[in-house]
């Protein structure tokens, strides 16, 4: 009865199943090798200057989309499209549950999760 069993299941009985040295089955699937992504190459850090940070905003927000920070210095740029970009941005990390913070004067990062970012303050007690 077991082996009867076996043969419906197609584990035994027949030697049609058997598997032979040297066969080559033509349903196959050849895998091509692919080389495994560099960890170096992906940055969890993009630091944006100038009028840069205007024209490829877009980029910005789908960084910060992707889960990196983005340090934002906005020195040297006029103040009405630096504060559009920092509007943009701080739109785009409150979307992602993220925050901006403000580093120092005119530079900003933008993290797309809050907890990303300890912010540790100096003890002032004398």
């Amino acid at each position: 009865m077991l082996d009867r069993f076996k043969e419906l299941l197609g584990f035994g009985g027949s030697d049609e199943g058997e598997e032979h040295e040297g066969a080559s089955f033509p349903d196959e699937e050849q895998r091509e090798a692919r080389p495994a992504a560099s960890v170096q190459s992906q940055a969890v850090l993009v630091i944006v200057r100038g009028k840069m940070g205007q024209e490829r905003k877009e980029e910005l927000a789908e960084l910060i989309r992707a889960g990196k920070m983005v340090v934002l210095d906005l020195r040297g740029m006029d103040k009405e499209p630096g504060q559009s970009l920092l509007d943009f941005l701080s739109g785009v990390a409150f979307a992602c549950r993220g925050e901006v913070l403000r580093v120092a004067g005119g530079i900003f990062l933008a993290a797309p999760k809050k907890n990303m970012i300890d912010e540790w303050e100096e003890d002032n007690r004398g």
